[in-house]
């Protein structure tokens, strides 16, 4: 994990760094891209030295043990026998612990040569990488003379993420205006294409940066999910499905069944592919998810570590003491021995570790600066986290005025909310275009199940017929039915499968074995009662309150409750069977993302086309010399070649204006107007900021019949076979 925490460390202090270098140099440049990278290295070396890996600790006591023993010599041992054997018992017992206690650091220190050594690791590492290679090999690559990309999902969300690393490139002022939407700044949580944006300000190319960025955030994302739950969390990542990829039994075809080739009931499935319709189309996912889990894996190995318990036996001193406390701690360590569990170590804690919660594996500057600067990365993301820590506080009994000293779970949290407050209110202040967007979040409860695109309205009741609903009772009755009942089975069911009664399952496993040892409100709780309480809580509030203009985009949230519960799920239930029901659950769980993971990676054959290359760098040259932070009217689409190049636009993508909460009808007709010549032509382009206007295919093709009034009043200071641009600036030189 030393390395992992170092990695995040440089990306995030990075993009730190670089936004406010760009912020004091009113934009970024070479030397500021240069700067803040080697300040990102400077802080993961640190972060490097200061993360303690607690496998890894055991491992270097091993090594010291047997270094120390094959030092001594052979009369050396002899003598301490003998001295052992007339000593008196108290000695003897003190050797005898001291014997006990290198046995059980033997046995300990042997887990992390043991992690890499299962079958299914491997197997999950060998899919992993034929998913990151085939997703971010070709995410954006050269095919004769166009650019391509492999996944159909990824056109707009590419284009959109090209766009922005380009205008950070530009040296624009940060933070910048939006390029998409002309009355507003970046709306947008741009962290990941900040960083991007400093790779290509060192002279890294645009692709070999995108795709370098994808395989190591897959290395990153594959090894965090490991040390949090195991094989079991990897695959549950890769092929999180429901019952849709069944379909394969009919067709014998894999294909994205949860995407593209949808067809349950003839609506699309909600429940996508996370690998492929998140992890490679929204790339802030690609520092928010190892980050994330990371941070996890610091609280639970900081509250939750379990120290095997080694029983020794005064009765028997010398060897046969040693030889039983070593089998109790092999028979601890067993997997056989114990149910099996998906983390790292040997299991589980069940309840908070208060010796050793002072310090974790993560320094606390580390650990700060990975939270506070979520929101640059990934909004959701800060949120879950966020509700993690809030529910932490309220674990342990509020005793006045031992508020936090005896309480560490809520000292902790109390502690990294509130040295978090001011830096994560302010990179929410500039993502959310300074908390303009705050009206995206409204009370919307089902989450997409009554949706148009998604919901499933086959068996609803409705009318004085069904369960008499004319009355009070059977208006509750109908209600409950189309409400509840029905979206269960036609919604959820179909969407999630098994996930949706094993996760129903662990919850009340894990309020029952809470119950049977005795655990109450106001004590340590158990490690799973920690996250599960944290995951049914972040599902509610994704399920009641819509925290995006989509409401389909809720998932962003959710997803997290579902990772939350994934190590849980196998060492307190489905790792406890034996293993035909192992094997069978697992088919049942996974069997679905399986064909459609395979389906979407084979989607891209032989590639979707972008844009034509000799049209993007006629363009590109044109506009090289063109004020950075100028505004273009031209066609919204998702690959102009304009938005390709990083210049801003009056409108955008409407499918992307639409998700970040715009309201772009005024402007929409304002450009119109603008566009096809309306006497008004100019009062619209002053009303929008434009000075230039672009004229090419697209807008040939969209506005024909425009009068096109500024080929004759205005100057044309470029044109081409692409087209030509216009400046409505009088005192700008012609060309």
């Amino acid at each position: 994990m030393k390395w992992l925490s170092a990695g995040l460390t440089f990306v995030n202090l990075s993009v730190v760094c670089g936004l406010l270098l760009g912020m004091v140099g009113h934009g970024l440049n070479v030397l500021s891209a240069s700067l803040a990278l080697i300040c990102g290295t400077a802080f993961a070396i640190a972060a490097w030295l200061g993360t303690t890996d607690p496998a890894a600790s055991k491992k270097t006591a091993k090594s010291l043990a047997v270094v120390q023993n094959r030092t001594e010599s052979k009369p050396r041992r002899e003598r301490r026998a003998a001295e052992n054997a007339t000593s008196p018992q108290w000695r003897r017992v003190s050797k005898t612990i001291e014997i006990a206690v290198e046995s059980v650091a033997d046995q300990l220190a042997t887990l992390s040569a043991r992690r890499y050594r299962h079958l299914w690791f491997w197997v999950m590492a060998a899919f992993f990488a034929m998913f990151a290679v085939r997703s971010f090999c070709w995410l954006l690559y050269i095919d004769g003379g166009d650019w391509k990309i492999q996944s159909p999902n990824n056109l707009g969300d590419l284009s959109l993420h090209i766009t922005l690393i380009r205008n950070f490139a530009n040296g624009v002022p940060l933070w910048p205006d939006n390029p998409i939407y002309a009355l507003s700044k970046l709306r947008y949580p741009a962290g990941i294409d900040l960083f991007n944006a400093l790779l290509c300000l060192v002279h890294v190319d645009l692709m070999r940066g995108l795709v370098w960025t994808g395989l190591l955030a897959s290395l990153a994302t594959f090894y965090a999910f490991f040390r949090w739950g195991g094989t079991f969390a990897v695959a549950g990542f890769l092929f999180n499905g429901g019952i849709a990829g069944f379909q394969f039994l009919k067709t014998l075809k894999f294909l994205d069944y949860q995407g593209t080739q949808a067809d349950i009931v003839h609506r699309p499935i909600a429940w996508k592919s996370i690998a492929l319709s998140m992890f490679v189309t929204q790339r802030g996912w690609l520092y928010a998810i190892p980050a994330a889990l990371i941070l996890l894996w610091h609280w639970r190995k900081k509250y939750f570590r379990q120290t095997p318990a080694v029983e020794a036996t005064f009765s028997t001193p010398g060897a046969s003491s040693a030889e039983a406390a070593a089998k109790a701690a092999a028979k601890a360590d067993d997997p056989e021995a114990q149910p099996p569990t998906a983390t790292d170590d040997a299991g589980l804690a069940t309840a908070v570790n208060g010796r050793s919660n002072r310090k974790g594996p993560l320094p606390f500057w580390v650990e700060l600066s990975l939270y506070a600067s979520m929101p640059l990365f990934h909004v959701h993301t800060f949120i879950a986290l966020t509700i993690v820590l809030v529910i932490a506080l309220f674990f342990e009994r509020l005793t006045w005025p031992k508020i936090f000293s005896e309480a560490p779970l809520r000292r902790h949290a109390a502690t990294l909310l509130s040295a978090a407050l001011i830096p994560a209110t302010f990179f929410v202040w500039l993502v959310t275009d300074q908390f303009h967007a705050k009206s995206m979040v409204k009370w919307h409860p089902g989450w997409v199940q009554d949706s148009a695109d998604f919901g499933a309205p086959f068996f609803r009741m409705g009318g004085a017929a069904n369960f008499g609903s004319a009355t009070a009772f059977g208006s509750l009755l109908q209600k409950t039915w189309n409400g509840v009942v029905a979206p269960f089975f036609q919604f959820w069911l179909t969407n999630f499968g098994l996930w949706v009664l094993l996760a129903l399952a662990l919850v009340a496993l894990c309020g029952w074995h809470a119950w049977k040892a005795g655990w109450r409100w106001g004590t340590k709780p158990p490690a799973d009662v920690a996250f599960v309480l944290s995951a049914v809580v972040i599902f509610a509030i994704g399920y009641f309150v819509q925290t995006a203009p989509w409401d389909w985009d809720n998932l962003k949230l959710m997803v997290w409750g579902y990772f939350l519960i994934l190590p849980f799920l196998w060492s307190d239930l489905i790792g406890r069977w034996a293993f035909p029901e192992r094997a069978v659950t697992c088919i049942a769980l996974f069997a679905s993302g399986f064909i459609t993971l395979l389906g979407g990676l084979a989607a891209g054959h032989p590639g979707f086309g972008l844009i034509d290359r000799a049209r993007l760098d006629a363009i590109g040259t044109a506009v090289r010399p063109l004020p950075v932070e100028a505004r273009f009217a031209a066609y919204p689409t998702y690959n102009h070649p304009l938005l390709l190049q990083g210049r801003k636009v009056v409108l955008g993508y409407p499918g992307h204006l639409w998700t970040e909460g715009f309201d772009y009808d005024n402007p929409n007709r304002q450009l119109t107007a603008l566009m096809r010549g309306a006497p008004n032509w100019r009062e619209a382009a002053q009303a929008l900021g434009v000075r230039y206007i672009f004229w090419g295919r697209d807008e040939t093709a969209n506005y024909q019949g425009s009068s096109r009034p500024w080929e004759t009043t205005a100057r044309r200071i470029a044109s081409g076979d692409w087209g030509a641009i216009y400046d409505l600036s009088p005192e700008s030189p012609s060309r």
